[in-house]
């Protein structure tokens, strides 16, 4: 529910609040562990993740085609499937993976909360764009019964969606888009190398889980595209560019066994994408 109050003719005040229910990610369902000696989907019973989401926002007009916009939110969340064994820092919330074998409960918690701005310029003169700045928290807690930051909680954001469309003549049209974000890395979790040796497979150290962030994320979009109106359809003709600076950004890290050393993963390169849709 939601509702809003106009100060003025260009200012207003929103406040809004959801009580919102999710499902977990398919393959957690479908995940099989051996009890016994058989085959067993031990988490097909798992309940619906939910959250409260508490929002405030102000809103003003600076004239007919900009806008600025302030919003700050809380979320709650709970029924947030963890380990079903005791003391464990893991939660589904950190999810990196397709499948969960081991059994899973709805016992964890978590919270969200944030500031952002947010500067809007509608299409005027043939251009538009959207910048958004964030800083936010993002925390969770498991069977361990201990706050800590989610994998995802860069703590910050800025991100820039923009673009001109140039009028060659009255049935062609070259647009010209970016997108880009900027924002504080993941959080992971350091290797236990020691361990990791031993068992022959990446081993991290549980009661450290995402004490540690790597390097800032940093990727740029460019699309181009030729537009041609005819009689009865369309043409597009399109180039985009995903992270076209090809930036390495880090994903995180894990244990190669066949030469004992931590290796880096990384993020998707520079990817071009060429594509071209016809309209009717």
């Amino acid at each position: 529910m939601s509702g809003s109050y106009a100060i003025d003719d260009i200012q207003r005040i929103n406040l809004g609040y959801g009580l919102h229910s999710q499902i977990q990610p398919l393959g957690t369902y479908f995940g099989e562990s051996i009890i016994n000696g058989e085959s067993v989907r031990t988490n097909e019973d798992l309940e619906l993740s939910k959250s409260h989401h508490f929002v405030l926002g102000y809103d003003r007009s600076l004239n007919d085609h900009l806008r600025v916009k302030l919003e700050t939110y809380y979320q709650h969340l709970y029924d947030i499937p963890v380990k079903a064994e005791g003391n464990s820092s893991y939660s589904l919330i950190n999810r990196q993976w397709d499948y969960e074998t081991e059994p899973l409960v709805n016992d964890g918690l978590g919270r969200n909360y944030g500031l952002e701005l947010t500067l809007e310029q509608f299409m005027h003169n043939d251009v538009y764009f959207l910048l958004s700045a964030s800083l936010y928290e993002s925390k969770y807690k498991s069977t361990d019964n201990v706050w800590r930051d989610t994998r995802y909680n860069g703590n910050g954001n800025i991100t820039f969606t923009g673009g001109k469309e140039f009028k060659l003549n009255k049935n062609r049209i070259l647009g010209i888009n970016i997108r880009s974000i900027y924002s504080g890395g993941f959080r992971t979790t350091p290797i236990n190398v020691e361990a990791s040796v031993a068992k022959g497979e990446t081993v991290y150290y549980e009661d450290r889980a995402f004490s540690e962030q790597v390097s800032d994320y940093f990727r740029p979009d460019l699309r181009i595209s030729l537009k041609r109106n005819k009689a009865k359809s369309t043409h597009t003709l399109a180039l985009d560019i995903q992270n076209a600076v090809n930036r390495k950004n880090v994903f995180g890290s894990y244990f190669e066994p066949l030469t004992g050393e931590v290796k880096v993963a990384y993020q998707t390169p520079l990817i071009p994408i060429l594509s071209y849709k016809i309209e009717f």
